[in-house]
């Protein structure tokens, strides 16, 4: 059983609104692109009391838990560092991430503290997750699509594994799952992340992407959602191969 909740929900904890528009999705009211506005971003934890500003998570957490209890595993899951700076910073969705990549390049000693202020968040709203009732954390990368090998490996990684870090520092045995939407261009890349399990997209081969990241790594994945549009047949063709090429071993199926 999955918690779904918006990626973004921390944000209002963290002093920054948004609202979500029909037909448009999310909307930041004050988009973060200065210096002042770093400076202002509450971190979850240091500064901000997490239960009292989401309760509601917890609540839901904690109902879940008792309906799925010895029955099912419950998932939380969180967005990462840069897709959620890279929201925050366009204001919105965004084709190209402008005012992101140009404080990556114009100003990148001032991202990483934006990053890095982040990334305690995360991490510490993980926690908050699991000690509610999560018993696995997912952590999304949605607009890895968006970021180059370089610009992954710069400013998306280092604080991916910063906020997974202190979730493991705090509860090794929570297994964490790691997927960028989108990236399976640089899957070498995601080797040795702190992580238990790299989810793939549907852009890869995942024959291909076992050999690229060897036989040891655990894998989900990575059937194309819209093959529900079709038959029964092709769906089940889809699952036995993507079941055959992902091999015996490490791999759980999912879209």
């Amino acid at each position: 059983v999955i918690m779904f909740s918006d990626i973004l929900t921390p944000f209002p904890a963290m002093g920054v609104e948004f609202d979500v528009v029909k037909g448009k999705g999310p909307h930041f009211l004050q988009p973060i692109r200065s210096s002042k506005d770093i400076e202002n971003l509450k971190v979850l934890g240091e500064e901000v009391d997490i239960r009292s500003k989401l309760p509601f998570v917890a609540e839901t957490l904690q109902t879940l838990k008792e309906l799925t209890e010895n029955k099912t595993t419950l998932i939380g899951f969180v967005g990462s560092p840069w897709t959620l700076g890279a929201y925050a910073m366009e204001g919105g969705s965004s084709k190209h991430c402008l005012f992101t990549k140009g404080m990556m390049m114009n100003d990148p000693s001032l991202f990483h503290g934006y990053m890095s202020k982040l990334a305690e968040s995360v991490g510490e709203y993980a926690c908050f997750q699991v000690e509610n009732g999560a018993q696995v954390i997912q952590v999304f990368e949605s607009w890895a699509h968006q970021l180059t090998p370089l610009d992954f490996e710069t400013f998306a990684r280092p604080y991916a594994n910063m906020a997974m870090s202190k979730l493991k520092e705090r509860h090794p045995y929570v297994p964490v799952i790691y997927f960028a939407n989108g990236g399976s261009s640089y899957l070498e890349s995601q080797t040795g992340m702190k992580c238990d399990m790299l989810s793939l997209d549907q852009f890869v081969d995942i024959e291909i992407a076992r050999r690229r990241l060897g036989q040891n790594i655990p894998i989900s994945g990575n059937i194309d959602p819209l093959v529900l549009l079709g038959p029964e047949e092709g769906i089940k063709n889809a699952v036995s191969n993507c079941v055959s090429k992902a091999g015996n071993k490490g791999h759980i199926l999912n879209l």
